[in-house]
Order: C-alpha cells, then sequence, then structure tokens
C-alpha cells in the first residue's frame, strides 16, 4: 500500500517536471519566434533604405548629368564667363565622384547632395541669363548692322579703300582750306570713364584732338565724324551712328559731333559708346570734317 503510494507520489513529480519543461520550451520558443520576426523587419527596413537610397542616388546622379551637360552647351565669346561655366562644371563632377562613394543607406548625406544640386542649378542658371543678355545685345547689333543697307559687310576693303584714298589726295587737296585734327589720341574707357588698358572692361572710347587754326576755311557750324575700326576691320556701331557721303561714297561713321569754328585752334572731344562685346587688337579712329579726313589715330588694346 506504502508502496503504490510511493509510486504514484514520483509519478506526480515527474509529470510536474515535465510540465515546467514543456511551458519553458513553448516560452523559448516564443521568443524566439518574436526576435526572428523583429530581426527580420529590422532586416526590411535596412533593404528598404537601402533601395531608396540607390534610387535617390541614381535620380541625383542623372540630374548632375544633365547639368554637365547643360554647361558643355553653355559657350559665349567671353573668355571670362567661360572659365567661370569650366570651373562650376569641375565642382558638379567633383561632386558625383563623391556621391559615387556614397552608402546608398546613407539617407542623410544623400539628402545633402540634393541641396547642393538645387545651388548648382541656381548658379547655372544666372549663366544662363548672363548669356541670353550677351547673345541678345549681339542679335540687336547684328540687325541693327544688316538693317543699314548692308554696306557694312564690305567695311574691312572700304577702310583699306579709305587709307588708299587719302594717300593719293594728299597732293591735290587745297592744304590752304582744309582743317586738320593735331595731337589726336584714341583712349579706352571703362564704366567709370576712367582710362583701361583692358579690352573686357572697355565701355565707351574717347577721341581727342586739336583742330589747327585756319583763318581761310570755311567759319560756323561744322560736324565732326568719328569712324572707329575694329580689328576685324569692322565699324563700331550704336544708336547714334550713319552714314555719310566721301569721295562719292555711303560710308558709316561711329559717332558724329558738332562744334562753332572760329579759324581759332580749337580743342574737341568725341565719344564712341560700345553696345558689344569686343575683341583684342588694334583699333583705328579717322576723324572727317568738311567731306575731307583730317586726320587718323591708332592703338593696341588687350
Amino acid at each position: 500500500m506504502q508502496e503504490n503510494n510511493s509510486e504514484k507520489k514520483n509519478s506526480s513529480s515527474l509529470t510536474k517536471i515535465l510540465a515546467a519543461a514543456v511551458i519553458a520550451e513553448t516560452i523559448l520558443i516564443i521568443y524566439l519566434l518574436f526576435s526572428m520576426n523583429a530581426q527580420k523587419e529590422e532586416a526590411d527596413n535596412l533593404i528598404a533604405q537601402i533601395e531608396t537610397g540607390n534610387s535617390q542616388k541614381d535620380s541625383l546622379n542623372r540630374e548632375m548629368a544633365m547639368i554637365v551637360d547643360s554647361y558643355n552647351q553653355l559657350r559665349t565669346t567671353n573668355d571670362t564667363i567661360n572659365a567661370q561655366l569650366e570651373e562650376q562644371k569641375a565642382k558638379v563632377v567633383e561632386l558625383m565622384a563623391n556621391l559615387k562613394r556614397t552608402k546608398a543607406s546613407n539617407l542623410d548625406s544623400i539628402k545633402k547632395y540634393k541641396a547642393e544640386i538645387e545651388t548648382m542649378r541656381s548658379i547655372m542658371r544666372s549663366f544662363v541669363v548672363q548669356i541670353d543678355s550677351l547673345n541678345t545685345k549681339n542679335q540687336i547689333l547684328t540687325e541693327e548692322n544688316s538693317r543699314l543697307t548692308g554696306q557694312l559687310s564690305n567695311a574691312r576693303n572700304e577702310n583699306r579703300q579709305l587709307t588708299n584714298v587719302k594717300d593719293s589726295l594728299q597732293g591735290r587737296v587745297k592744304e590752304a582750306e582744309a582743317l586738320k585734327a593735331q595731337g589726336m589720341r584714341l583712349t579706352a574707357l571703362n564704366d567709370r570713364d576712367n582710362e583701361t588698358t583692358r579690352i573686357l572692361k572697355t565701355q565707351k572710347f574717347r577721341i581727342t584732338f586739336t583742330l589747327n587754326e585756319n583763318e581761310m576755311t570755311k567759319k560756323g557750324s561744322k560736324d565732326l565724324l568719328v569712324r572707329l575700326v575694329k580689328p576685324d576691320g569692322s565699324i563700331l556701331m550704336n544708336e547714334s551712328s550713319g552714314f555719310f557721303n566721301y569721295q562719292g561714297k555711303e560710308i558709316a561713321y561711329s559717332a558724329k559731333k558738332n562744334i562753332n569754328y572760329d579759324g581759332k585752334a580749337q580743342n574737341a572731344v568725341v565719344y564712341v559708346i560700345s553696345r558689344e562685346v569686343l575683341s583684342g587688337g588694334v583699333y583705328q579712329a579717322d576723324v572727317f570734317a568738311d567731306g575731307k579726313n583730317i586726320g587718323s589715330v591708332s592703338v593696341k588694346i588687350d
């Protein structure tokens, strides 16, 4: 009887131990399941973050490539602006290289690249506006030159012919009646009307000279016409320019000034304003009065 009771007690204890083991194993399994789910969720989030980063990197890289292509197409005759374009393009190329080395999971860095691209777009747009403005000015001048009867297309030959005509007429002109522009000086001026030797800073030209004393020439109102020849042989023109008859031909002048001549020596100053992008080289100014070329001067501006 006692033996049966002992066996029952042992059986009951074993049952309790087994039940406890099952409960502990069940708890462990549940913990492991939760842990695996958490790790899977974390892994999924990381994968999604990397995919998002890669997608944003690809998009940013395409935008940078478009900006570089835009810089390649932006060109002007202004060497200073061209150098600035190359400098900004190099910065975009460097940014592309840095982006390539950035990990896709680093979304904060990618966000900063977006801000830098917006800045670069703004810089590029400012260049576009600046170049469009220069192109517009050049187009206006081109249309104006075309409107002036097409005479300027022969300016180079015309200038050479003027030199030959001037030489051939020197022996036939009545020196006693001819005015002469003496002590001529051609000077380039910047936007503050200060003298400059830099063509990129040149905004206008100043021609100074002295009309000789001549009691024999006709007194009264006289038009002084200045013809400014650029290095390529064409005439510098603006809204105040026009044409006049010289030796039976209609030729262009750059600027005009009216004076009252009384036969005494008289100082004169004439300004020629530039409305276009100029190039370096030799510039020549010829002064005309009473249908005659009364003086010439040239200067080299780099």
